[in-house]
C-alpha cells in the first residue's frame, strides 16, 4: 500500500509530548482494514479463512526517540498479519512512556543487525525490553516438547555496544523468555532505580566484551554470567 511504502522512507522518528499516543506504528491489518483495502493479498480473508503475513521493512529507519508519551501502549504492534524489520535501526531512546511494557518482540530481534545503542528510562509499567511473540510461542514450546528437541534459539544483537536501563521499577529482566542471547560487542551495560529486576535473561547471555555492570550503588564486575551477578548484586 501507499502507506507501507511511504514508511520505507523515514530514516528518523522523533515523538515527543503527544498526550493520547497509544501507539506508534498501527498495523497494516488494521489500516488495510478501515480502508477497506483487501486487493494487496495480505492481512486476514474472511471468506477463505487464510492468513498471510505482511512483512513491514524500514531499511531506511536509523534513530528513534521516544520521550513524554504517558498513553503509548505499543511501538509496533506486531502480530501473525503484520512483522516489522529495521535492518539499519542503530538508536533507540525511550522515556517516560509509563504504559509501555516492552519495546521489542522476540521475531523482531534478527533484523537488528545495527541497534548499537538502546536507552530506555523512566518507564513505570516496563516490565522486560524483548518479549516473547505471544502468537508462536505456545505452539513452538509444544512442537519442541513433541519432537523431544531441548536445543534453545539464540538472538544476537551483533552491533549493540550499550544497554542503558534506568528508572524502570516494573522491569523483571531484559528478555524473560527461554532464547539465549549473544551480545559480541556489549561493553556498557547499566542498571539503575530497577528494584524489581531478578535477571537478565531466562536463557544464557554470552556478553565477551562487558567488564562492569553500572549501577546506581557504583560499579560491579560483569563476571561470564550477567544473572549471578544480578543476584550478587541486589544482595548486597
Amino acid at each position: 500500500s501507499s502507506e507501507l511504502l511511504q514508511l520505507q522512507k523515514l530514516e528518523k522518528i522523533n515523538v515527543r509530548w503527544c498526550k493520547r499516543v497509544e501507539e506508534v506504528f498501527e498495523t497494516a491489518l488494521e489500516a488495510a482494514g478501515r480502508n477497506g483495502n483487501s486487493g494487496s493479498g495480505s492481512g486476514f480473508d474472511e471468506s477463505s479463512q487464510i492468513t498471510t503475513t505482511t512483512l513491514v521493512n524500514l531499511p531506511n529507519l536509523r534513530e528513534m526517540k521516544l520521550q513524554h508519551l504517558y498513553t503509548l501502549r505499543y511501538i509496533w504492534k506486531s502480530n501473525q498479519w503484520t512483522a516489522f524489520e529495521f535492518p539499519n535501526l542503530t538508536r533507540v531512546d525511550i522515556s517516560f512512556c509509563n504504559r509501555l511494557e516492552h519495546v521489542f518482540t522476540s521475531s523482531m530481534v534478527g533484523s537488528l543487525l545495527q541497534l548499537q545503542e538502546l536507552d530506555i528510562s523512566w518507564c513505570n509499567h516496563m516490565e522486560e525490553v524483548i518479549v516473547k511473540d505471544a502468537d508462536v510461542s505456545v505452539e513452538e514450546d509444544k512442537e519442541r516438547e513433541s519432537d523431544g528437541k531441548t536445543n534453545k534459539e539464540i538472538l544476537v544483537l551483533p552491533r549493540l555496544k550499550s544497554l542503558i536501563l534506568r528508572g524502570l521499577p516494573c522491569l523483571k529482566g531484559f528478555s524473560l523468555g527461554k532464547e539465549d542471547f549473544s551480545f559480541p560487542l556489549l561493553d556498557t551495560l547499566e542498571f539503575k532505580y530497577c528494584p524489581a529486576i531478578t535477571t537478565f535473561t531466562k536463557g544464557n547471555s554470552a556478553t565477551p566484551q562487558l567488564k562492569e555492570i553500572e549501577t546506581r550503588f557504583g560499579s560491579f564486575y560483569a563476571g561470564e554470567d550477567i544473572n549471578s551477578s544480578i543476584i550478587k548484586i541486589k544482595q548486597q
